[in-house]
């Protein structure tokens, strides 16, 4: 039976990755194939490089979840309690969410390394595809985590030399950077039509 403390944890989650797909779905129903990969200046991401970025993360991180789930099964099942993510994966979970603008400033901008910047030939079917597929999975992944201990399983960074969190909070980090990249395609797709 499900527990009910972990339960609404993982339904936090799926609720966060249903805004993604609301997001992306409006998104991809208003961006023209002339817009898809237009920058709306020479140093931002186009509408097409936010979502490939996305599909590169989620590349580099699934198997690594995929890793720690088989790790947490070997465990002894969660029991009835919460899930208590790692300080550094929630702190950087937060940190990973839509970036705020105020008066036309972006704070909390990081540098994004070279492995997971995306080329610039990007053909709109075949990203948008591989966009769907990805947060399919990962959300399949929340359902499958009940009762697994994922805040006992480490999870190491593809992202940052050394860096490692527990696969729970990983989860975190991957749908909050998911909605910080959707947003982003918005404001470039608004600028690129000039609102």
């Amino acid at each position: 039976m499900a527990h009910a403390s972990s339960h609404a944890q993982l339904d936090a989650l799926s609720q966060a990755y249903a805004e993604v797909a609301e997001r992306f779905t409006a998104l991809d129903a208003r961006v023209g194939d002339a817009q898809w990969g237009r920058r709306p200046a020479n140093a931002e991401w186009s509408v097409a490089e936010c979502v490939a970025h996305l599909n590169l993360t989620s590349a580099a991180m699934v198997p690594r979840l995929k890793a720690a789930y088989d790790e947490a099964r070997k465990l002894p099942p969660l029991g009835p309690r919460e899930l208590k993510g790692a300080f550094f994966g929630r702190l950087l979970a937060r940190m990973l969410g839509p970036v705020p603008v105020v008066l036309g400033i972006r704070f909390g901008r990081t540098k994004t390394t070279a492995a997971f910047v995306p080329g610039s030939d990007l053909p709109r079917a075949q990203v948008v595809a591989e966009f769907r597929r990805w947060q399919s999975e990962e959300l399949a992944m929340v359902w499958r985590a009940e009762g697994l201990p994922l805040d006992q399983v480490m999870v190491e960074s593809p992202f940052v030399a050394g860096a490692r969190y527990d696969a729970y909070s990983a989860l975190w980090i991957l749908v909050r950077h998911a909605l910080r990249h959707v947003v982003q395609a918005e404001r470039a797709l608004a600028r690129v039509e000039g609102r």
